[in-house]
């Protein structure tokens, strides 16, 4: 395509030069026949207009080469800066990936032991205070087989009995009543059901085994009868 270019631009300009040869000799034809001498001046001003004309004529192409390079040089280091940041950039991201993936595994960790050292130490605490009960349980038994006054024997195990309802206590560890009560599956176990003519259908008639609560969370449901509606026949009887 430059080949072609050129040999445009230098079809161009031989037809100037040719043009201006015709136009020198015209001139000097007519300044023979009147008589007159070329001008140094003006002939210097015509070549001087021809050679305006010919680089007008030839567009540089070199220049715009030179420029073209300009900008692919510039182009090149353009990406290879980029490619660099990137590259930079890639490089932190990685190291702060690894970094917050090491705190995470350490925190987990940690978690996970403080979770193991609060559960034997609340297992620990707990055994701890039940000692005390198990220790009069044990001095009762023996003094059953020996005491006179049964009674005594029966007071000392309600005592027992009120010091371990005291340690669970102290634990958060509570009783809740459910006889009356509507029937709630989320907190009772219905083991029998009981027809019952003066206390409305699904109502706690009797309470077999306690229910309690820990904290706020259910610790075991309670075991109860539930009232039903009477048939139909017993009642008509």
């Amino acid at each position: 395509m430059e080949t072609a270019n050129r040999k445009d631009c230098e079809t161009v300009a031989t037809r100037e030069k040719k043009n201006d040869a015709m136009v020198d000799a015209s001139v000097q034809a007519h300044e023979h026949h009147s008589g007159k001498k070329n001008d140094p001046h003006e002939t210097g001003a015509t070549e001087s207009v021809d050679a305006d004309r010919g680089a007008a004529g030839a567009p540089d192409m070199t220049g715009h080469e030179d420029h073209g390079k300009k900008e692919s040089h510039l182009t090149k280091k353009e990406l290879a800066e980029a490619l660099e940041k990137a590259c930079q950039e890639k490089s932190q991201l990685s190291e702060r990936l690894l970094r917050t993936l090491a705190e995470f595994d350490n925190y987990r960790k940690r978690v996970t032991r403080e979770k193991e050292d609060l559960a034997a130490y609340g297992t620990e605490k707990f055994s701890l205070a039940l000692l005390p009960v198990i220790d009069n349980f044990e001095r009762a038994c023996t003094q059953a087989h020996t005491a006179q006054d049964v009674q005594q024997v029966v007071q000392g195990v309600a005592m027992i009995l009120k010091q371990l309802r005291e340690v669970l206590e102290r634990f958060n560890i509570k009783p809740f009543a459910s006889e009356g009560e509507p029937f709630d599956p989320e907190k009772h176990e219905a083991m029998a059901q009981q027809e019952h003519d003066r206390l409305p259908a699904n109502t706690v008639t009797a309470e077999i085994q306690k229910g309690y609560y820990i904290g706020e969370r259910l610790l075991r449901p309670a075991r109860v009868i539930v009232a039903k509606e009477p048939a139909k026949e017993d009642a008509q009887e």
